[in-house]
């Protein structure tokens, strides 16, 4: 049986453990939502954003509407009185009406895309969108490709939007209004749009079937929308799915070229073209597995009088650094490594020696890091030199705090990666 004196260590232990993680956790959200603030980019204007919720809802009620309008699966008690009768009558008036809003929306988005900011644009008479769409293509296929990195909509992305939200809502439009104002053939609207029924089969059979098989069009549209903007907020932690309700994405600071020409900057420089990316991984909860976080401080203030360096807090978030990978041509990573030697002893390792997702998983947190690796291989952009230092952990303890033998190192390190960049700068 234990007693209070047995029981009390356990609980100090316990609530210190907990005040420890509480204050790592509070720590890790404050450095968050400082990147955060510091690296967002106003992507969707507030126009953008509501054509794209009135767009969202029209087509929504358009098509429970229009699919009770071809099949009622509803049908009203008959009491005597016409007015319990009228549903159908509702129903078409809410289709008609929300075809009227849908129109005015889209003529909207047609007025912001000369209006609006570089995001609201699509440049698809342009050499370079296509080229742009091929290597998007190639990357979504996981083929070798060189797709650069876009802020606002991919060229494949773009694309598909002319087809469905351009085409597509055009040909809607013009085979509805052909099919409300056909009873009335005599009228200036149905006289407007008589023509319809020409380029559309002939018959207002075939006008309806088109409009019919668009809907459904649209509705595959939605559900590949959806998920590829999941996909890309998964996968790219950029606030893709809360950028269409706030306006803002969150990128990384080496996207700083393509953030100048959203904002149309003419005083902003292009980076230089040796760049040098320094990549700090590991966790900060776990002493010196977080080696390559609590190193990256002081990176920064050793190396400030040195252009053209970007120090990236990689911590571990797995999939979330190929951009930084792939947008770079000089890699440095700092990481804490398991190479079996004495605990504080440096190791270098170089492009052919860093472990891919099939090699030995090295590092104490490398499994993420190592699909990372793997993807920017598949798609033929890793960058052209890289290089990992590391250092064998003392201490993997919980702590937010590396171990004394990780400390005494850390000056060696740093004078590492400084010789590393002028070896390169020299080349």
């Amino acid at each position: 049986m234990k007693t209070l004196t047995d029981i009390k260590p356990v609980i100090r232990r316990k609530l210190a453990q907990e005040r420890l993680e509480n204050k790592a956790t509070s720590l890790a959200d404050q450095r968050s939502v400082a990147a955060r603030e510091q690296n967002s980019v106003y992507v969707w204007e507030f126009p953008i954003r509501i054509f794209h919720w009135v767009n969202a809802a029209a087509i929504m009620i358009l098509m429970v509407t229009g699919i009770y309008i071809g099949h009622p699966f509803i049908t009203p008690a008959n009491n005597g009185e016409a007015y319990y009768n009228f549903l159908m009558g509702w129903v078409r008036e809410v289709h008609f009406f929300t075809a009227f809003v849908f129109t005015a929306n889209l003529i909207f988005r047609l007025y912001w895309t000369f209006r609006g900011n570089h995001y609201a644009k699509s440049q698809i008479l342009q050499k370079t969108f296509w080229t742009g769409l091929i290597e998007t293509v190639k990357g979504y296929l996981f083929l070798p490709n060189h797709k650069p990195h876009y802020i606002g909509h991919n060229p494949l992305a773009q694309l598909s939007y002319w087809i469905f939200v351009g085409v597509g809502s055009v040909i809607m439009v013009f085979t509805g209004y052909y099919l409300l104002f056909q009873p009335q053939p005599d009228t200036i609207f149905g006289k407007a749009f008589a023509w319809v029924i020409f380029p559309f089969g002939g018959s207002d059979y075939t006008v309806r079937s088109w409009h019919h098989l668009v809907a459904w069009g649209f509705m595959l549209f939605v559900v590949i929308h959806v998920y590829m903007s999941i996909r890309e907020d998964w996968l790219a932690k950029n606030g893709t799915m809360s950028s269409i309700f706030t306006g803002y994405k969150f990128e990384p600071a080496h996207r700083a070229e393509e953030k100048a020409q959203a904002t149309e900057s003419p005083a902003a420089a292009p980076e230089s073209a040796e760049k040098i990316t320094i990549l700090g991984i590991g966790n900060a909860l776990y002493t010196d597995e977080g080696l390559g976080v609590a190193v990256l401080p002081r990176l920064q203030e050793a190396l400030k009088g040195i252009n053209d360096l970007e120090f990236v807090d990689g911590t571990t978030e797995g999939m979330q650094l190929l951009g930084p990978v792939e947008d770079t041509q000089k890699l440095i990573i700092i990481d804490a490594i398991n190479a079996g030697k004495e605990p504080g002893t440096l190791v270098t390792l170089y492009k052919e020696e860093i472990p891919s997702f099939n090699g030995i998983k090295m590092s104490v947190h490398q499994i993420g890091f190592q699909e990372v690796v793997s993807a920017a291989q598949l798609r033929d952009r890793l960058p052209e030199k890289m290089v990992m230092f590391g250092m064998q952990p003392a201490s993997l303890e919980l702590g937010t705090e590396i171990s004394e033998t990780a400390k005494a190192a850390v000056p060696y390190l740093i004078e590492k990666v400084r010789q590393q960049i002028d070896e390169w700068r020299d080349a």
